[in-house]
């Protein structure tokens, strides 16, 4: 099944010595899912971190008795993985689709690690997405709606935003997806109900809770028409403007949102086209980021939430 794809901005998948010689399929994979988690979480499921010491594995010997004793594969899948695992794999579950990526010539990349290198934008790919078994049309929906979040209100790629010091540099990971082909009608085949009700019943089986610094995006928020430069960032996340050192009484939500080496930031600023998103933990610090959000870039502000967007989901 494919999909037509333009670049808004450069898209960016490094190999092992951090340089991009080439869009890697592994890349979009690992974005695909990583918002695929976020909106599981938001419509009430659960989704490991398949980093974490959390991660899911399906158990061979269970599974298959599961099988025997006349149930689903569908119905054994849910007694042991979340929905994620269930379609981008996991340890004893291979995933569920293949992805390649065609229409890419070797001029339409700037190779390297400098902060322009990256497939160039207002260029042209195709997803080539073959599956090997069928999809659930409850699969099918949030395959679909997790390509529009994305083409919407997200990014792809190993790398989002390039600030080096001294200059705006490089927005990274902007796309807009001109053909869905025939995933286009996918998320007509179920609907946001059916869904919730079974990723809810799935989370039921798992006996499992979301860590509480897991994307859900439900606590996700974006502003359209504006952009952060770098001091007005620091001081969203209290960092000192010109140092970039966290001040002394730096709270948590500024830490948390700001990142550290390692560890990826949660705001994220662009400025052609313009927007910011980011997500937080709870409602409470929504409420909180959009304030400072209001102080930096005047008010009103085009500022919606997570929740809202869900919401608009049918």
């Amino acid at each position: 099944m494919e999909v037509r794809v333009r670049t808004l901005t450069p898209i960016w998948t490094g190999d092992v010595d951090r340089k991009c010689s080439k869009i890697k399929e592994t890349g979009i994979i690992g974005s695909l899912r990583w918002w695929y988690e976020a909106l599981v979480r938001g419509l009430g499921g659960y989704a490991c971190d398949p980093t974490s010491e959390r991660r899911c594995e399906l158990d061979q010997k269970r599974f298959q008795k599961a099988i025997r004793e006349g149930k689903s594969i569908q119905e054994a899948l849910n007694e042991q993985i979340c929905p994620a695992c269930q379609l981008f794999g996991c340890t004893g579950w291979s995933k569920r689709f293949r992805l390649e990526v065609s229409g890419i010539y070797e001029n339409d990349i700037k190779k390297g690690k400098g902060s322009t290198a990256g497939l160039k934008p207002n260029r042209i790919m195709y997803w080539n997405f073959y599956f090997f078994s069928n999809l659930s049309d409850k699969q099918k929906w949030l395959f679909k709606k997790s390509l529009w979040v994305i083409e919407n209100y997200g990014a792809i790629g190993g790398r989002i935003t390039w600030k080096p010091n001294g200059k705006w540099g490089t927005d990274y990971g902007l796309i807009k997806i001109e053909d869905y082909g025939e995933i286009e009608k996918w998320d007509t085949l179920s609907n946001i109900d059916q869904v919730k009700n079974w990723l809810e019943g799935n989370k039921r089986k798992l006996r499992k809770e979301n860590d509480f610094n897991w994307f859900n995006f439900k606590f996700y928020w974006v502003v359209e028409g504006k952009y952060l430069n770098r001091q007005q960032m620091n001081k969203i996340v209290r960092r000192d403007p010109n140092t970039g050192e966290y001040i002394k009484n730096a709270n948590g939500l500024g830490k948390w949102l700001g990142g550290r080496i390692g560890i990826t930031k949660k705001i994220f600023s662009f400025k052609n086209p313009k927007k910011i998103f980011g997500y937080v933990r709870t409602l409470g610090e929504i409420d909180k980021i959009k304030k400072r959000l209001e102080q930096e870039l005047g008010y009103p502000l085009n500022f919606k939430t997570g929740e809202e967007i869900l919401g608009e989901l049918k």
